[in-house]
Parts: structure tokens; sequence; C-alpha cells
């Protein structure tokens, strides 16, 4: 692990006992969602297609016990959005805090190359999308794994063809993701730079304001200020566009598998294969827990593009100074070979 990866993940350390405790809730809440299904499952074909002589009482005990999740599921889904939103402010307060102060040591050099736009941006906006990445990121990862893979299980216990040909899917929606995530996180990143040189522009006009009034310079700024909002828009436009391709890329391929499912199901019952309409019913409700991660996954991915992409941001400041600093010391050593009397002499008046 290196070393940004482990300052990543260094500002969950003062809150882990939140952080299980939400990623607990979240997995028992996606465990009481795939429950219903084969509550809907048992009454369909146990207890109304089995002729039970009690299927009144077992019907009505089936839906106390559906209470009961949906109960539960509640609270553990209350307990993560309002503590897990907490700890994900929390831990941005202590990143804006830590880069604040970071801000404070900087040298007159560091700000004379940095424009101030660039800088309030890094420690507004960029923050702000970093802290939805460090709650909803493994919170989302957890539920819809959770998911996923119990309806996949549970699905080839019902049948495994008709499981396996839905699956065949999977592959092409993970190509098509994988090559679109790629371009969508350089237009990602290429939105934050471009807001942050609207922000540095609107800084120097505010803050010149009145030298440009006093040489009538009005229209130029304005000049400026629309390359710089136009250069935005542009960059805007491309991530929207890399955003259509991904969710109608991802929405194509999930509906394409709700017609596997009806099609195959409906043949395998036409020609009397081991499927019957509570099966088949129950497929289609298990599908939805199967499609919901894939139809979530380009939320998700647009999310952590953004956490990343702030991330960066974050530790560019740092590796910023570092570069800065090593400048400043092989600018010394090249004046304090070819000045040795000055340097000397500077050298004793700060030891005076």
């Amino acid at each position: 692990m290196n070393s940004r990866t482990k300052k990543f993940f260094s500002f969950y350390k003062p809150y882990l006992g939140l952080f299980f405790s939400v990623m607990v809730c979240a997995s028992i809440a996606a465990a009481m969602t795939l429950i219903f299904p084969l509550c809907t499952r048992y009454i369909t074909k146990n207890v109304l297609a089995g002729n039970m002589p009690n299927a009144l009482s077992q019907i009505y005990q089936m839906g106390a016990l559906m209470l009961v999740l949906i109960a539960v599921r509640t609270a553990c889904n209350f307990y993560v959005d309002y503590r897990g939103h907490a700890m994900g402010a929390m831990m941005e307060s202590d990143m804006r805090n830590e880069l604040f102060e970071h801000y404070q040591k900087l040298s007159f050099r560091f700000y004379d190359e940095q424009r101030t736009g660039q800088l309030m941006s890094r420690i507004t906006n960029d923050l702000l999308s970093l802290a939805e990445l460090y709650h909803h990121g493994p919170e989302d990862y957890m539920i819809y794994s959770v998911k996923f893979i119990g309806a996949f299980i549970i699905l080839l216990n019902i049948n495994v063809k008709l499981t396996l040909a839905v699956f065949i899917f999977l592959p092409i929606l993970a190509i098509y993701s994988f090559y679109v995530n790629k371009r969508m996180r350089l237009a990602l990143k290429r939105n934050k730079e471009r807001i942050g040189d609207v922000n540095a522009q609107v800084e120097d006009t505010l803050s010149g304001i009145r030298i440009v009034k006093s040489f009538a310079n009005e229209e130029m700024e304005k000049k400026k200020f629309a390359y710089e909002n136009n250069r935005f828009l542009e960059s805007r436009k491309s991530g929207y566009k890399m955003e259509a391709h991904l969710f109608q890329g991802v929405g194509t391929i999930t509906q394409l598998i709700t017609v596997t499912v009806i099609v195959f199901g409906s043949t395998s019952m036409a020609i009397g294969a081991s499927l019957d309409l509570a099966d088949l019913i129950t497929f289609l409700l298990y599908i939805g827990n199967l499609i919901e991660p894939i139809q979530k996954l380009t939320h998700m991915t647009h999310q952590y593009q953004e956490g990343i992409t702030g991330f960066e941001r974050f530790m560019e400041i740092f590796v910023l100074v570092k570069d800065s600093l090593n400048r400043t010391v092989v600018a010394r050593s090249l004046f304090q070979r070819s000045h040795p009397q000055i340097w000397r002499r500077i050298a004793s008046l700060r030891l005076q």
C-alpha cells in the first residue's frame, strides 16, 4: 500500500467504530430486501398452489413477517442515512482543517505561483465530493454486493440455465463500463480544473475592481471571464456526453436481461420444463435485485470518479509544496556556491 493510499484511508481511523456499525446496518438492510421475494414465492407456490387447509393463517403469518422485515430494514436504513452522512461530514471537516492549516505554513513564493480561486476550489468543492465518496462508497458497495451475490445464489437454486443466460450479459456490461468510466474520469477532472479557473478569474477581477474601473477595462474583463466560462461549459458538455453513454448503455443492457428472463422463462414453462409460474415470478422479483446494483453502478461510478478526482487535487497541494521546497533548496545551494562570503554573512546574522 503506497503512501497516497494510506493517506486516503487514514481519515477513517477516528471513526472506525461508527464506520463498522454503518456497514453492519447496511448489510442487514440489504439482507432483508432479499427475503421479500422468498416470502412471495412461499405464498404463491406452497400456500396457494398447494391448497393448504390453513392457507389464510399462513398468509397472515407471512404478512406479519414481512411487516417485521420492513421495520428492521427501515431502522437500519435510517441509521445508515443519518450516521453515515454524519461520518462523511466529520471526515470532510477533518480534511478541510488539515488543508487550511497547511495553507498557513506555505511560503509567499507558493502563493505567487498559485491562483486563489483554484486554492479555494480545492478546499470547498473537491472536499465535498470526497466526503460523499467516503460515506456512500463503502456503504453502496456493501449493500449492492450483498444483494447481487445473494440474488445470484438464490436464482441458481431456482433455475441454473436461466440464471446463466442472464449472466452472459455481465462481461459485456463490465467491458463497456470500464471503457466509458476511463473517459468519464478524465472529463470530471477537467471539470474541476475549469471551475477552479472560473473562480480564479472572478477573484482576480473583483479583488482589482477599482483598477479595472479606473482604466475602463470592463469589456476586457468580460471577455476574459467569458473565455473561462466557455471552457468550463465545454468540459461540462463532454462530461454529460460520457454520462449519457454510460447511463443509456447500462440501461439498454439491463432491459435485455429482463427480456431474456421473460422469453426464456416463458419458453421453459411452455415446454413443460422444471419451472412454474411461482418460480418465474420469483425470478423476475430477484432480477430487480440483480439489475439495481447494475443501474446504481452508473451513480456509484460517477461518485467514485468525483471523489477520487477531489482526493487527487487534495494531494496535489502537498506535492506542489514539496516540489517548491526542492526548488528552493536547489536555488539556495547554487547561491551558496556562487556567493560564499555573502552566504556566511547571512548565516552569522541568523545565528545572532
